[in-house]
């Protein structure tokens, strides 16, 4: 009967990993650590989000010629941590939220575009200031609930189908010229309408009715 049991080939044997501490030597020409007395050309390993700095202690895992630097055990009092990866970073929380928080802020710097999408974005702020060069706003119903809105601007233009304001009290200052037209032009008051000028001119192409229980001219 013949024999269909293979033969187990014995692979080649693997090195041996180990770990090491040591400390960041130099980051200029790529990553270098000393451990012991040595220096080593080592990698970050991908899970190794913090970027090391000189003089950081660092874990190693050094596998035959190869080092990888594992993690960041300290750094230099007071300085910063960066997290940093090569390439696209993600952060995701497959279930729940994903909350950042910082006492002194946070600042999100981007040399091109910020984009954020989500069902509903909620901004809350003691006070608040935007610098843009350029916005563009597209919305389908806008509500805003403001004590007191301040505007300096050079020039606005607004093009819409139907404005209504209502309002106790308007006031309007216009220093040159204001022109309205219309094509009906219906002017109510309540009490008085009074025009005054030093020039008022009336002109009608058909029909100029002057209607009151009392006309004084003059």
């Amino acid at each position: 009967m013949m024999n269909l049991a293979k033969k187990r080939v014995p692979r080649e044997a693997t090195p041996q990993t180990t770990l090491e501490t040591g400390w960041v030597d130099a980051l200029c020409d790529g990553l270098t650590v000393r451990l012991g007395r040595e220096r080593h050309a080592a990698r970050r390993a991908k899970s190794c989000l913090v970027a090391p700095d000189v003089g950081d202690r660092v874990l190693c895992a050094v596998e035959g010629e190869a080092v990888f630097v594992l993690a960041v055990l300290e750094g230099a009092p007071g300085a910063a941590t960066r997290v940093s990866a090569e390439g696209d970073l993600k952060l995701q929380a497959t279930t729940g939220r994903l909350t950042l928080g910082a006492t002194e802020g946070i600042d999100l710097v981007t040399g091109k575009t910020v984009g954020v999408t989500g069902g509903a974005v909620h901004v809350r702020a003691k006070t608040g200031s935007v610098a843009v060069e350029e916005l563009g706003f597209l919305s389908r119903l806008v509500r805003a609930e403001v004590g007191k809105v301040a505007l300096l601007a050079e020039h606005v233009d607004s093009t819409v189908t139907r404005i209504v304001q209502r309002a106790k009290r308007a006031f309007r200052f216009v220093e040159e010229v204001e022109q309205v037209r219309a094509g009906t032009l219906d002017l109510r008051a309540e009490n008085l309408a009074a025009i005054r000028a030093d020039n008022t001119l009336l002109t009608a192409r058909v029909l100029a009715k002057i209607d009151a229980a009392q006309v004084h001219i003059g």
